[in-house]
């Protein structure tokens, strides 16, 4: 009896692309002719998805986005010993420092259909197929029905369990925030977190709410231009954006964008354009779906990564960014991706510092804080470090050493 049900699972695969295949064949014709008449009735949509497939076949072929190495010089000797550095005495006038608080995105739908995730293998591999399907469907959809601003695989939107893995941050926030001033957190710098996290007032206590309207912001949120980030910024801080603290919006930084030649790491975001709700944002709390793309400023946004760049021309550029006048606040809460978080601490860790984050990838919807060093040398030129004693984990954690 078991060995019967063992071989129809097995054959399951084989029997969905037997079928499949022939409703394809049966149907290719009818669907190619809709599939045309639906295209030249959104002549513009066709033509954007049309570069972006080139796009992703420059990428793909050409990109050298993780062909980067590690410079090896180390920081630390410019930074004095409080901050976790060798020198033995920092001008304060060449010094400046940022807090600044990482949020990974949920799981994406290219992880949902590419990635096992927390799945069981098994499962994942007789899914796989109909999955892919599912998401081929899905696209195509998207491309013959004018949907420029959809896509499955390309700048890939959350997934339904990245939604809940978000939702589940809000949660915590909004739990933790009624434990503020109570004296029961572990750590202050962990209070001190959630206060920039939901821009609650120092002042306030458990359940306060900061005031709104025309208060100012002592912290500010910046995003990668990928929508699932933008999502996330959105949905895990929409306690935050409730409030309607004045200039409380979500700025996006180029410089955040993932690193990889995959097309869901492509920015579909057109140049200073628009950013529409994705079908995960149309009933986000405390954000009316109107108010959505009002909350986006893309003043900065200058479109797609180039094909010349790097990872490391970005690390650099995101701290410089974090220094400079667009970043005007000392706490910058940057949502963003794995990689690049991961790429972050390895380059900005002092190099003789052992830390999960340099193996780890932060987990989806993981927060940390830290802070973030800047030094001008007499030549003028800046070196920045991250002080190894003031990274704390807020929520989730790096791999599976998590935090609930």
């Amino acid at each position: 009896m078991s060995s019967d049900i063992v071989d129809t699972l097995t054959s399951l695969p084989a029997y969905t692309i037997f079928h499949v295949t022939w409703l394809l064949h049966s149907l290719h014709r009818p669907l190619f002719l809709v599939s045309v008449l639906c295209l030249l009735s959104h002549p513009s949509a066709a033509l954007s998805k049309c570069k972006l497939f080139y796009s992703t076949f420059l990428y793909l072929a050409f990109s050298q986005d993780k062909k980067f190495k590690i410079p090896t010089e180390d920081a630390s000797q410019y930074f004095g010993t409080e901050f976790g550095g060798t020198a033995s005495a920092v001008s304060a006038s060449s010094f400046k420092s940022k807090q600044i608080i990482f949020i990974r995105h949920g799981e994406s739908t290219w992880n949902d259909t590419f990635n096992p995730g927390g799945r069981n293998i098994i499962v994942f591999i007789l899914l796989y197929i109909p999955n892919m399907i599912k998401a081929l469907v899905t696209e195509w959809y998207f491309f013959i029905s004018g949907k420029e601003s959809e896509s499955w695989f390309f700048d890939s939107a959350l997934s339904t369990k990245g939604v809940r893995q978000i939702e589940a941050l809000r949660k915590f926030l909004r739990k933790e925030k009624m434990r503020l001033g109570s004296g029961h957190f572990m750590d202050e710098r962990e209070e001190l977190a959630v206060k920039y996290l939901l821009n609650v007032n120092n002042n306030s206590g458990g359940g306060g709410g900061g005031g709104g309207g025309n208060s100012s912001s002592s912290s500010m949120v910046v995003s990668s231009n990928l929508r699932r980030a933008i999502s996330t910024a959105a949905i895990g801080l929409s306690d935050r954006f409730a409030l309607q603290h004045k200039d409380d919006d979500i700025l996006l930084l180029d410089s955040l964008q993932e690193i990889s030649f995959n097309p869901d790491a492509l920015s579909i975001l057109p140049p200073h354009g628009t950013a529409h709700p994705t079908w995960c944002d149309t009933n986000i709390p405390g954000v009316p779906v109107d108010k959505f793309s009002k909350l986006i400023d893309t003043q900065y946004h200058s479109g797609n990564k180039a094909l010349n760049s790097t990872g490391l021309i970005r690390l650099n550029q995101f701290v410089a960014d974090i220094f400079s006048p667009k970043c005007d606040k000392d706490v910058i809460i940057a949502v963003g991706h794995s990689l690049f978080f991961r790429s972050f601490f390895q380059m900005f860790l002092p190099r003789s510092v052992e830390h999960v984050s340099k193996k780890k990838k932060l987990v989806n919807g993981g927060t940390v804080m830290l802070t973030l060093g800047e030094v001008m040398l007499t030549d003028g030129t800046k070196v920045y470090m991250i002080d190894p004693n003031s990274v704390v984990v807020v929520y989730g954690g790096f791999g599976k050493h998590h935090k609930k």
